[in-house]
């Protein structure tokens, strides 16, 4: 409702007083506050309709009605409606003038009109107005549970609620991370400010969680109530977010099992992967891509950047997060694979995560996971795993007799450093970590070009190797992983 409006409508028979501007008649009303105080300030919203008779005001000195009226254009009103025939017979024109002045809008009540009239008619009108609201709010939830049950991406919803509000929209994760987006070339600040922030309506998802996502919405020009026509459509956004929390969620326990079982190659046999596969509910015929991450720290925040991204380019995804990683298996991908990569090795550049392209069998899934769980955690950027990696052959041949064996061969390292406190078996470690390239490793040691030379021999003769042949360095290599003595 707008001032305007009370002034075309016939029955209330109000009359403008003063030479209001367009722009002030075509303000919003947000509600009607009849009141005779004579400082209603403290009790008024923004934008509301004085409604008085003037009751109590019983002065003719124009600075007082100055001074009225300046305070109730700071709150500022919508506009002053006056009633006449009760405490005056005619407007005051200390009023009238103090009205013009600050340019606030003053409507005379004629006599015969009753104020109740006015303030009955204001409050019907709004109530209509807030059932329109409400009843778009539920049309417009109504369609994005339409597309979320066909299995539509959260930008999908947002792009549907933009359709309406015709303003932009954006999903924060608890850390203040942008998750999802409509449009993508509006840019969004990083964080969630817990002040109102100018421009920016922050509504809490009702997610269940101590830290909610947040729907944030970019207030328009006009005063569409955003909160109420959002309110049902914010639940369904909730819930197609926690839609993968809650598969994922009851899946947690097979999915840990299901990497448990691939890495315990000596102990599970391929019937046991078989098994734990089959129980997380995927499908065998289906090619599976891995993907795990490091969560640690700083990259906690993007959890729920790759759970939508999952969910968003996979139509079956199992993930969880156990000791710090984040795990995942995915079938049946929405795009082809070199795009859905893209997505996902993209969410943080510096975050180290290993994607593994499509597996075809159990076999090679239970190697890339293998891989992937080492690999992880000596990278520092998103990458794609290669097709075979030396961590995941030492794993399928790491037999009982083969660890043995390492300990054994290693076992000569370990005696000389406990003896004498030397740093053999961490120079050989660190040497080829570094590719056995003698300036990074003497850089990572902070010890000289001689001393690492000194160790080297010392570590020939004890091992009985030669370090600069691939199959010396590849024997010490193998060793340090059987062994699990490998530094980082």
């Amino acid at each position: 409702m707008r001032v305007v409006d009370l002034l075309l409508e016939p029955s209330l028979q109000l009359r403008l007083q003063t030479p209001s501007s367009k722009a002030r008649l075509e303000r919003e009303v947000s509600g009607c506050s009849p009141t005779e105080l004579m400082d209603p300030t403290p009790y008024l919203d923004p934008d509301s309709l004085l409604l008085t008779s003037g009751i109590g005001m019983n002065f003719s000195e124009e600075r007082t009605w100055d001074a009225f009226v300046e305070r109730l254009a700071d709150v500022p009103v919508s506009a002053i409606v006056f009633a006449t025939g009760m405490a005056h017979r005619v407007l005051p024109p200390g009023l009238v003038t103090a009205c013009a002045t600050y340019d606030v809008p003053l409507l005379e009540v004629p006599s015969v009109v009753p104020p109740l009239q006015v303030d009955r008619h204001v409050e019907s009108v709004m109530q209509a107005e807030r059932l329109v609201v409400v009843n778009r709010g539920w049309t417009l939830a109504d369609e994005c549970a339409r597309l979320a049950n066909k299995g539509a991406e959260v930008v999908t919803l947002l792009a549907a609620v933009f359709d309406t509000v015709q303003t932009p929209l954006a999903v924060y994760d608890a850390y203040g991370t942008v998750i999802a987006q409509y449009p993508e070339i509006v840019s969004w600040a990083p964080g969630i400010s817990k002040k109102p922030r100018a421009g920016v309506l922050n509504i809490p998802l009702p997610m269940g969680l101590n830290n909610p996502c947040h729907l944030a919405v970019r207030q328009p020009d006009n005063d569409t109530p955003l909160a109420s026509l959002l309110g049902p459509v914010a639940s369904i956004i909730a819930l197609q977010l926690n839609r993968s929390v809650v598969v994922d969620a009851s899946r947690h326990q097979e999915i840990k099992l299901l990497v448990t079982v691939c890495e315990a190659w000596e102990e599970a046999t391929h019937t046991d992967v078989t098994k734990a596969f089959n129980t997380l509910g995927l499908d065998r015929r289906s090619e599976t891509t891995l993907l795990v991450a490091d969560m640690s720290g700083e990259f906690a925040s993007t959890s729920w950047q790759l759970r939508v991204a999952l969910h968003d380019t996979f139509h079956t995804v199992r993930v969880t997060e156990f000791d710090g990683r984040l795990v995942a298996f995915a079938q049946l991908p929405r795009e082809d694979f070199d795009t859905v990569a893209q997505r996902l090795l993209r969410i943080h550049a510096r975050q180290p995560l290993v994607l593994k392209a499509p597996t075809t069998s159990l076999f090679e899934l239970r190697l890339s996971v293998a891989h992937a769980l080492d690999l992880v955690r000596h990278i520092e950027r998103p990458q794609l795993a290669p097709e075979l990696g030396l961590s995941a052959v030492v794993t399928a041949t790491a037999g009982r007799g083969a660890r043995e064996a390492a300990h054994r061969f290693l076992a000569p390292l370990v005696e000389h450093d406990s003896k004498r406190s030397s740093q053999l078996l961490d120079t050989l470690s660190t040497y080829l970590r570094h590719n056995a390239q003698p300036s990074r490793t003497c850089d990572a040691l902070f010890i000289h070009r001689n001393t690492l030379n000194y160790r080297l021999r010392q570590i020939e003769n004890l091992l009985r190797v030669q370090l600069d042949t691939v199959d010396g360095q590849a024997t010490s290599l193998f060793a340090l992983r059987l062994a699990g003595l490998e530094t980082h």
